[in-house]
């Protein structure tokens, strides 16, 4: 029995693993897994020496200057925008067709880029060009240590002063500093023109139109001066006639039945002053309330005065022009543009 159990133990005895470990003759008498050990060792001592060591990249977005810094400019893009924005606000008042500039630009879509080794800053804005229904490019050169204007695209008229005007939307420009009224709904909006001007009956025939569509929102009123298209028919008809169909213009404004006696006067309107008696008739025929039409007619003077200050007041050189909510001001082509842009930012 003894022999037996002996046996059995022997045969567990031999079925235990068993762990070697060789020796490694060519590497002192080190064994394989000491020499694994040391290996491991050394890594680690080398990985630890190369962080320490370590710098990281420095990336720099306009390259690197000559002490190894990164290069960077005195201005950022949105102030090299704003910039732009100026001066193309101010192209309003070159007398040429650069004027369109103004109110054509996509000042949202433009790239700006600096150029470190001439200190310059680059900004190309596209615009659409209203006479060919096509969009071109209006590239323009600033100084990068005031960002005044270097130069615009070739052969392009600079403007003769930058004011602080600024294209803030396509076909909208923002005044500077001219509030004169509370932002509100329905927002005051102004149509001021010489009655004279060119596309004068027609952009006040536009605002009536306006003044329907966005009844509720805006509140729409006429202003009326006498700029270099009245003048010129001084001479002719004498001052006092030529100015009383801008009289008639201011009071008619505010009469119920303004639309009716519009639709009369783009009838018989050729661009010439148009007599007393004539105008006369035309209210009448309009359905006007004489009585305060007659008191309104007396405070002509007074009013037209008014309303050549408040444009003078926004620096108004050109007519027709629509303002509204007293910063933001556009021509009749853009007139839409301009009160969706200006509703939006009352809205928020």
């Amino acid at each position: 029995m003894e022999s037996k159990k002996k046996a059995r133990a022997n045969g567990n005895a031999e079925k235990e693993p068993v762990f070697l470990v060789k020796k490694a003759s060519r590497f002192g008498g080190l064994d394989y897994l000491h020499i694994a050990l040391i290996v491991l060792v050394v890594v680690l001592v080398a990985l630890a020496f190369s962080l320490a060591n370590f710098k990281s990249v420095i990336v720099c977005q306009y390259g690197m200057s000559v002490n190894g810094t990164c290069i960077t400019p005195k201005y950022n893009q949105s102030q090299v925008l704003n910039a732009a924005a100026k001066v193309l606000a101010n192209y309003q008042y070159i007398n040429s067709t650069l004027s369109i500039l103004t109110y054509y630009s996509l000042i949202n879509q433009s790239k700006v880029s600096y150029q470190p080794s001439t200190n310059t800053w680059s900004v190309i804005t596209p615009y659409r060009d209203p006479y060919t229904n096509t969009t071109l490019n209006v590239s323009m050169e600033f100084y990068g240590s005031n960002l005044s204007l270097e130069t615009p695209f070739i052969q392009m008229l600079k403007p003769k002063i930058i004011s602080n005007n600024s294209v803030v939307a396509q076909g909208v420009l923002g005044i500077n500093g001219k509030t004169t009224c509370v932002s509100n709904t329905p927002e005051p909006v102004y149509l001021i023109t010489d009655p004279y001007a060119p596309g004068a009956i027609s952009s006040i025939m536009q605002a009536i139109n306006m003044s329907r569509n966005y009844s509720k929102e805006i509140n729409m009123s006429y202003k009326f001066v006498f700029s270099g298209y009245s003048i010129s028919h001084y001479k002719t008809y004498g001052e006092q006639e030529t100015q009383l169909l801008g009289a008639y213009l201011a009071c008619g404004s505010v009469q119920q039945n303004f639309t009716k006696f519009m639709g009369i006067l783009s009838n018989v309107y050729n661009g010439e002053p148009i007599s007393n008696t004539t105008l006369y008739s035309m209210a009448q025929g309009a359905g006007f309330n004489m009585s305060s039409f007659g008191d309104c007619m007396v405070n002509a003077p007074a009013t037209l005065s008014a309303q050549a200050e408040l444009a003078s007041f926004y620096g108004i050189t050109t007519t027709p022009v629509f303002i509204a909510n007293c910063k933001y001001e556009a021509i009749p082509a853009t007139a839409n543009e301009l009160l969706n842009y200006s509703l939006s930012q009352l809205k928020g």
